[in-house]
């Protein structure tokens, strides 16, 4: 498990005095991500910065080539994809952020308009393409092995999908303005989370978790119950939470926690 459930419960009930700041890091960044060993993962337009836990620089990417990173996932640590949405390329990074694997160019495939991807499990990956409404899932070797064609019938709405990602036997899509499509490992439709206006979020278990209008919010997929994680500071622009470490991005810095 990436996280420990007890941990995330007893967050949301911490004060912000449990928190103790362990590095200011002067870095502007678009967005961010996170990996299960707490590295943190910092875009800036064409450039991947990679943090240590400690908020140490660990070493850094940069591609000309495709244009700016639209979208980077580190579920694997040691196969970090970064998607460059604009050019349809997906490139996979070791863990030193190395390009050790042949870049994919989705419209060589025959995808003719990917607005989201995401890692899957045993290095798989899932496209979801805007165009025709298709959702397909690959694997290692890219190839075939889940094709949901017309991804609007199941769900009887059109989803705009920004971002996606996998999670235990679960693919979660978000369409900013209808909310969070969740489907099976198998592209079969659960249902919909109706949490709208967000670009990214974590889960963990059956909890949700989000950045929304400067809070950092849970929301329990079951018992279908929102709360509020205290946070230790203000003016965030995105925050996201590995194991014992709280990360927020701000204007033009970076700042790592530990969680008491």
């Amino acid at each position: 498990m990436r996280i420990s459930l007890l941990s995330l419960a007893l967050l949301l009930l911490w004060p912000q005095d449990e928190y103790t700041l362990l590095k200011k890091v002067q870095q502007q960044a678009d967005f961010f991500t996170t990996d299960q060993l707490e590295n943190s993962f910092l875009v800036k337009q064409y450039q991947l910065f990679k943090y240590q836990p400690d908020g140490t620089l660990q070493c850094t990417f940069s591609n000309l080539t495709y244009g700016n990173i639209s979208f980077v996932d580190a579920l694997n640590p040691h196969k970090i994809l970064v998607f460059y949405k604009d050019f349809s390329r997906i490139v996979f990074l070791d863990n030193t952020l190395t390009e050790n694997w042949r870049a994919i160019d989705l419209q060589e495939m025959g995808l003719e308009q990917a607005s989201a991807v995401c890692s899957s499990y045993d290095n798989g990956l899932w496209i979801f393409d805007q165009v025709n409404f298709e959702l397909f899932r690959y694997d290692q070797d890219l190839q075939m092995t889940q094709d949901v064609k017309n991804v609007q019938q199941l769900t009887r709405e059109v989803i705009q999908a920004n971002f996606m990602m996998e999670s235990g036997d679960w693919l979660f899509i978000n369409d900013p303005e209808k909310g969070i499509f969740v489907f099976d490992l198998f592209g079969t439709f659960f249902k919909k989370i109706p949490i709208t206006g967000l670009n990214n979020f974590q889960v963990f278990g059956e909890t949700i978790y989000y950045f929304k209008d400067g809070q950092l919010k849970s929301y329990d997929i079951k018992k279908l119950e929102d709360k509020t994680v205290s946070l230790p500071v203000k003016d965030c622009r995105m925050v996201r939470m590995e194991k014992d470490r709280l990360m927020v991005l701000k204007d033009k810095e970076f700042w790592i926690y530990r969680v008491k």
